[in-house]
């Protein structure tokens, strides 16, 4: 920023200022209480509308110079300028303003912040905005997690500290997930290379599937011909009790079979009873005048009565009916009807007798033809290798079963190796992640992008200067020379440093705007090396307005070309040629 006029009217110990500069670098001097730190406050209030005396603009009034009703402060640079107007205060801005200008306006104000605006500040100096979206570009370009840069973004808006411990939390428990998993003690080296052990002789894993396959098969092979061996003894079994069952029969039979003779002379004799009383029911019939064997019947040819007696017909003549037959006729009949049921069943007795003996017979024929005892020495001979069988199979079964637990044991080994290889690489992400949040991972990045420019230009400046090296710690000490902190400094030497600082603010802002007040701290050589290092600045384009404020007891001589003077007294200003 060239400032190309300064005029003020009435403003603290300033009665009136018109200072055109014709080179880049003024001096402005003159006796104590001449006006020198009223026209730098002049010029600070109408670039940035900052009062240092006041802070309300209601009590701007106290600012007018002994006791004037008006005053004015315009600065311009080329065809564009600031004006404030007092006592009302009112801002007239047409200069393009820089929140950074306060910094290169007062030259002490860097060095009074705290170390967390002075960050602030050399963050916002270098561009650096500290938001989520560069926080994620930095962390995704370190190669961090994608998620797990997600789960703790939002947390660098609280700082990076707890965004770091956020993810060293979740680090702890994924190992404690790891130490779960394997029962050991997490190690980052022993984690890498960890894998779950499996079963001692186990198969390979390329063998099992063949391994079960075979004894499969060897089973099934086993289990037909046992299946095979227990229907032919199911077979036996089957014989032997068809045999039980006919042997029980033939013993049933037996008994039955042996009452056939008793049992024919039963029906001879209820036959014999039968033939004995038959006659006398028929001669009682006959006397009764019913019909009976061999009683009379009409011929066919010649209606004469005949008689079939004996086994042949003959006449016979009508006769009476005995009333006393005709009583007991019924008394004979039911005794026949008894006889002949009786033999009947002395009939039926026999015929079953003689089925039970024929049946006998077929038995005993189908038992002389069965082997019997002959399958004794097979039945043993098929029992033993069905045992043998069995004893196989089951032997086969427990290798199957040990080759399927060595399959499972192999499967949750890889399982839970897996696992433990997720969780050692949750512990490897999360860790990642907390130390670029850490204080030597993005801070550290963020904070060398923000410190080395300046501390850069510092450096050069020194050279320049011939005046120590000034430098801005990590933890945003400054500090001069080889390890003197800003507090342990001189007055003379907080000046120089502050001079620096404002310097190096200017030129890295590109506002080439400098104004240094109180440059009477330096006197003698320090005060020479003030002057030709703004005059190097000017001749360098690095500025392109210095206003330097300064106790003379006497204008200056011989000051470098590129250096004007302007001397105060009785609170206004000219130039010494002026004055001279």
């Amino acid at each position: 920023m060239q400032i190309t006029a300064i005029h003020a009217r009435n403003f603290l110990g300033l009665r009136a200022a018109d200072i055109i500069p014709a080179t880049p670098v003024s001096l402005i001097c003159g006796p104590n209480g001449a006006g020198k730190s009223s026209l730098q406050e002049a010029v600070r209030l109408a670039l940035t509308g900052e009062s240092v005396r006041v802070s309300l603009k209601k009590e701007y009034g106290q600012l007018l110079h002994d006791g004037a009703e008006t005053g004015t402060v315009v600065v311009s640079a080329g065809p564009q300028a600031n004006s404030i107007a007092l006592p009302s205060g009112k801002l007239t801005a047409g200069l393009q303003t820089d929140p950074r200008l306060p910094y290169v306006l007062d030259a002490q104000r860097f060095a009074s912040l705290d170390a967390k605006e002075r960050r602030s500040f050399l963050f916002d100096l270098m561009g650096l905005k500290l938001g989520t979206d560069l926080v994620r570009e930095r962390l995704v370009a370190r190669g961090c997690h994608p998620k797990k840069i997600e789960a703790v973004l939002p947390l660098v808006r609280a700082g990076f500290d707890a965004a770091a411990k956020e993810a060293q939390t979740k680090a702890t428990a994924a190992k404690g997930a790891w130490r779960a998993i394997t029962g050991e003690t997490y190690g980052s080296v022993k984690a890498g290379e960890w894998k779950a052990s499996v079963p001692t002789g186990a198969p390979a894993p390329e063998d099992v599937n063949a391994m079960i396959a075979e004894l499969q098969a060897d089973i099934a092979e086993a289990s037909t011909e046992a299946g095979d061996m227990q229907r032919q003894l199911g077979e036996m079994d089957a014989a032997a009790r068809q045999r039980a069952g006919r042997d029980a029969k033939m013993r049933e039979l037996t008994d039955k079979a042996a009452g056939l003779a008793k049992a024919q002379e039963s029906v001879d004799r209820a036959q014999a009873e039968r033939d004995d009383f038959l006659p006398k029911v028929e001669a009682m019939r006959a006397a009764a005048g019913g019909k009976a064997t061999g009683m009379p019947c009409t011929c066919p040819e010649c209606g004469v009565l005949l008689q079939y007696l004996a086994g042949q017909l003959a006449l016979r003549e009508p006769t009476q009916a005995d009333p006393e037959a005709a009583g007991r006729l019924p008394e004979y009949e039911r005794s026949l009807t008894v006889l002949e049921n009786a033999l009947k069943s002395r009939i039926a007795e026999r015929d079953g007798a003689k089925a039970t003996a024929t049946q006998l017979d077929l038995l005993r024929k189908d038992a002389a033809a069965d082997a019997g005892d002959e399958d004794a020495e097979l039945r043993k001979t098929i029992e033993g290798a069905l045992a043998k069988l069995q004893e196989a199979i089951t032997t086969t079964g427990q290798q199957l079963e040990a080759v399927r637990a060595s399959q499972r044991a192999a499967a949750q080994a890889a399982e839970q190796t897996a696992k433990a290889a997720q969780h050692h690489a949750d512990v490897v992400a999360w860790d990642a992640l907390a130390e670029a949040l850490g204080p030597s991972g993005i801070p550290a990045e963020l904070l060398a992008e923000a410190l080395d420019p300046i501390n850069d230009r510092l450096a050069a400046t020194a050279n320049m200067t011939e005046w120590f090296r000034v430098g801005i710690e990590p933890d945003m000490t400054i500090t001069a020379g080889p390890g003197r902190t800003y507090a342990l400094l001189s007055e003379s030497e907080k000046w120089r440093a502050d001079a620096m600082i404002a310097e190096a603010i200017t030129h890295l802002t590109g506002l080439r705007l400098l104004v240094l007040d109180r440059a009477d701290v330096l006197i003698g050589a320090e005060r020479d090396r003030l002057l030709w290092w703004l005059d190097d600045l000017a001749v360098d384009g690095a500025i392109d307005t210095a206003l330097v404020f300064m106790s003379l007891k006497a204008p200056p001589a011989g000051l470098p070309d590129g250096i004007t003077a302007f001397w105060i007294e009785d609170h206004e200003v000219g130039t010494v040629r002026e004055a001279a």
